[in-house]
């Protein structure tokens, strides 16, 4: 085997490693929480925590109208039990007992609005969740999938990179080093196909010099885009 066809060879195989790399990378950053579920998840803590603000409201509602009424309850017993003589303090009972209904009317009608919010809340609040668990169970069916690519993406990367590494073995130290620094300034390609005298790299065609020379085996460089030809 020419050594123009083992850097070929070693070519295919690290342009197949890069490939499968890349695909790895995306793959495993597809399995992070995408910004949809993120986001649904955020819009869900802000709805329960609205939901819980309005939810201690009403207990303070109620709380503060049960404090009103047992207080309206012990200032009625006091204004009908006969135990109060004095007329002005009679009146001024009075106007407490009739001050103390007003507020609580007025405490019973915010709670009603209060009880109407907690109720919109938590509609707002069960469709958030729900949402959130919609799209955490397409992710995670996903994800499932994407672990036994991801799986299957590191065999075969382990397989390719110990052949390799055989491959390599084949190649002069000299050639390789030349091919390595190729594979920098070339984008990852340091070696092409020849093929009817065009170059598959650059799609140029090349002289009948460097056509022959490349057909007997020799080491050459395409004459327009310098990488390594490997007749095909």
């Amino acid at each position: 085997m020419s050594q123009a066809r083992v850097l070929y060879d070693l070519q295919q195989l690290d342009t197949e490693i890069r490939t499968k790399k890349q695909r790895l990378g995306e793959v495993l950053r597809l399995q992070k929480d995408p910004p949809a579920l993120v986001a649904a998840r955020e819009a869900a803590a802000a709805a329960d925590a609205e939901l819980h603000l309005w939810r201690a409201r009403h207990k303070d509602l109620t709380l503060e109208i049960a404090g009103v009424a047992d207080k309206a309850k012990r200032s009625e017993e006091r204004l009908y039990s006969g135990a109060v003589k004095v007329p002005k303090e009679l009146t001024d009972l009075q106007h407490e007992v009739e001050a103390l209904g007003r507020r609580r009317a007025a405490l019973e009608d915010e709670e009603l609005k209060v009880m109407m919010a907690v109720d919109e809340r938590q509609a707002i609040s069960a469709k958030a969740a729900a949402e959130v668990e919609r799209l955490a169970g397409e992710f995670n069916a996903s994800v499932a999938t994407l672990k036994v690519e991801q799986q299957n993406l590191g065999v075969h990367l382990s397989k390719l990179i110990e052949k390799r590494g055989r491959q390599a073995a084949l190649a002069q130290p000299a050639l390789l080093k030349s091919y390595d620094q190729l594979i920098q300034e070339k984008r990852g390609l340091a070696v092409a196909g020849l093929r009817s005298s065009k170059c598959q790299g650059c799609q140029m065609t090349n002289s009948g010099t460097t056509i022959r020379a490349a057909a007997e085996g020799k080491i050459v460089r395409c004459d327009s885009c310098g990488r390594i030809l490997c007749p095909l």
